[in-house]
This record gives structure tokens, sequence and C-alpha cells, in this order.
């Protein structure tokens, strides 16, 4: 998985064959996502699963750049994100968007 799109969609796929892995998604996103990706969260990212239903369709919008800068970091936040992933592909910037674009 190297997109946010790819990762969502795996999550996607997973829970529309696994009603457990789809009940605890709901349940607690991050602790599943983080299982998932291996990799701790920060504390300051929270993480919402929607389900729809025939009746409701959600739109998620991505953050605006105002958004973004009033977004801070802790130190831990930049450690991750300034260095330290060796594997090419942090999948906490890349699912997550942390800091958002």
């Amino acid at each position: 998985m190297k997109t946010k799109e790819e990762f969502q969609q795996h999550l996607i796929e997973k829970a529309m064959k696994d009603p457990d892995f789809r009940m605890k998604l709901l349940e607690n996103p991050k602790a599943v996502i983080e299982e998932e990706i291996g990799v701790k969260i920060p504390g300051s990212v929270d993480i919402k699963v929607l389900e729809e239903d025939p009746k409701t369709v959600y739109l998620i919008l991505p953050c605006t750049q105002a958004q973004s800068e009033e977004t801070v970091l802790t130190e831990t936040d930049l450690e991750m994100i300034g260095g330290g992933w060796g594997g090419g592909w942090d999948p906490t910037y890349t699912f997550i968007g942390c800091p958002c674009r």
C-alpha cells in the first residue's frame, strides 16, 4: 500500500469481508489502524470511521491550508514526520496526512 486511497480501500475491503473487523474499526478505529500499519499514531490525531446507510452519504473534505497552519505538533509528531522511517512510505503521513497538506 502506497497511498491513502489504497490503504482506505484495503480497510474497506477487509471490513466488507470480515464483520468482526468492521465492528472493531467502527468502535476503535485508531487502535485497528495502528495494528494494520504497525505504527503508533500520535495522541493528537483523532480518527473517525463513518458508516453510510441507504439514506446518508458522506463527503470528506481535506483540511485547508489555514487549518494546517493552526496545527501544533509535539516533538514526537515532528520526529515521526521528520525522520526515522526508512521504508520510503510513512503510513502515518500518507494515511493520516500529519500535518495535513
